[in-house]
């Protein structure tokens, strides 16, 4: 028997009211889950923009100027915002690219072991897999520069370029061999400069890389 309109009724009132808290609670919740994601999204967003505009005040006195003519007062704002960065925004892009910024900064100060932290702290942050072979093979060049010639190594040997070479194979190996040359291992060294050759087009050849294996042949033919 089909129940009356007050049945109906009445029957919707126990189900409120045994329910209705819950469901009511249940949509309170995702309503928060969705202003909360807007806000945060928003949030993200302005932090990204703020980062941005930050960047851009490190970058923008620099443009035209060779490094080693600022003045020092241009030298230390930028490392303060470099640092402001790391420190409020270390979650944003801008962050790792004011760490690479100040790192260059510092080699052409002949600063290397501020470049090295720079570059160290881009490692030990979880720098995105874009930059991650660039910062590599920087901070290899940055340690080699202070003789310390094995640990860079380290940094580009074969595990490190197997999981982390995208475009770059052929800077890696060069790097590769350079450090092999430095330390008198003249064959490894052939071998990583016939590997940068290999991996690049024949458009793309740096005729130093050439110069340089041409060279080793020669030295160990001697």
């Amino acid at each position: 028997m089909a129940e009356t309109d007050e049945e109906q009724i009445e029957a919707i009132k126990i189900w409120w009211a045994e329910n209705g808290k819950s469901l009511l609670l249940t949509l309170v919740l995702a309503i928060g889950a969705v202003f909360g994601y807007r806000a945060w999204e928003n949030q993200a967003l302005e932090d990204a923009e703020t980062a941005s505009s930050l960047y851009e005040s490190m970058t923008v006195p620099m443009v035209g100027e060779q490094i080693i003519d600022l003045s020092a007062e241009i030298i230390e704002s930028t490392r303060s915002v470099g640092n402001q960065l790391k420190i409020d925004h270390s979650e944003t892009t801008y962050a790792f690219l004011g760490a690479l910024y100040m790192a260059k900064i510092s080699v052409e100060m002949n600063d290397l072991e501020s470049a090295e932290t720079e570059l160290q702290w881009m490692l030990d942050n979880d720098v995105e897999d874009t930059l991650k072979p660039i910062v590599l093979i920087r901070l290899a060049y940055v340690i080699a520069a202070q003789g310390k010639l094995e640990e860079a190594l380290s940094l580009v040997s074969e595990d490190q370029i197997e999981r982390n070479v995208k475009a770059h194979s052929s800077s890696w190996y060069e790097l590769q061999g350079d450090l092999y040359y430095q330390l008198g291992k003249m064959e490894k060294a052939r071998k990583a400069y016939q590997r940068a050759i290999d991996s690049v087009s024949e458009e793309r050849l740096d005729r130093t890389l050439l110069a340089k294996l041409e060279d080793i042949t020669y030295v160990s033919a001697e």
